[in-house]
């Protein structure tokens, strides 16, 4: 791999549906690399909206617009992966922010770990005034193959997948599990290859209502982490690799449930996933999201 030569190294695939209001300002952090051989992928997911308009109006060489019909958020990153002629690919969302130093920082671990099947650069988390709410580095000596069974810590952001193991490895595009097929890819990476991460912190999440993880529906909700926890415990490298942890990636993500929805303020559902998952594994009593949960239940 030759970080010099004519093709762009880095690819950054960015699916967008209806953000023509947020794409522009993504965009242009993305254009403002201070690494200059990379391309950007605009993959829209059947806009309704002025989206194709607005990203057209940048007239940027590196940015690439590709309008297909709706099929979430999982069909349209594969579809920017087939179409990346990047060494790596990154999945960008068209909400949030990268500063200029994010492929530079990658390209430097690229090159230390000499080409590794896949990297990740920490986030901070802004509100929609652009005032950071809290950062999210990675803690020195960390194993992120290890840490990710117990949730997933990786922005999307942040992740770089080596072009052929993404296209081995690509997202599961159930639609019913949209919004966690990210973490379902990351798990089955994370069974198969070594995570390699830098400290810096790299790009922005923001915080806004229209967020669609701030969207929940009850029925929704329930089916897409079912259907998480499904195909996780099915894959055999991932039960080979995190077989002891099986059990509490299962609890903890019935715990996910239960919060949602107490928030939501479905008691009862909430209520029947909090025990399912202290029954799944009984020292989930002691788990982070059980204050958040009780709380909840006890206020609303």
């Amino acid at each position: 791999m030759n970080m010099n030569n004519q093709l762009p190294f880095f690819s950054i695939i960015i699916p967008t549906y209806n953000r023509a209001h947020l794409i522009t300002g993504s965009i242009n952090s993305a254009i403002a690399q201070d690494y200059p051989n990379f391309e950007i992928i605009v993959v829209d997911d059947g806009s309704t909206d002025n989206t194709e308009e607005v990203v057209r109006a940048i007239n940027n060489p590196k940015v690439i617009y590709h309008k297909k019909i709706n099929e979430e958020r999982a069909a349209a990153r594969n579809a920017g992966a087939s179409m990346a002629k990047g060494d790596y690919v990154t999945f960008f969302d068209s909400d949030d922010y990268l500063y200029p130093f994010h492929l530079a920082e990658a390209a430097k671990l690229v090159e230390k770990h000499h080409n590794p099947e896949m990297l990740y650069l920490p986030y901070n988390v802004k509100d929609d005034k652009g005032k950071i709410i809290k950062e999210l580095p990675v803690p020195p000596g960390t194993d992120l193959n290890q840490k990710l069974i117990f949730g997933n810590y990786l922005s999307c952001n942040g992740v770089f997948v080596r072009r052929d193991i993404i296209l081995l490895h690509p997202f599961d595009t159930t639609r019913a599990m949209s919004a966690s097929e990210d973490y379902n890819l990351w798990l089955r990476l994370a069974a198969r290859y070594k995570i390699y991460y830098s400290n810096v912190i790299t790009s922005s999440l923001i915080n806004h209502d229209s967020r669609s993880v701030f969207l929940i529906k009850k029925d929704s909700l329930i089916q897409r982490i079912s259907l998480l926890i499904e195909t996780c415990n099915n894959d055999p490298i991932i039960k080979k690799i995190y077989a002891k942890d099986l059990d509490t990636f299962t609890a903890k993500c019935y715990l996910y449930i239960s919060l949602h929805l107490a928030m939501a303020k479905y008691k009862k559902d909430s209520i029947h996933f909090l025990i399912k998952g202290i029954k799944t594994h009984p020292l989930s009593i002691f788990d982070e999201r059980m204050y958040g949960i009780i709380k909840c239940l006890l206020i609303y």
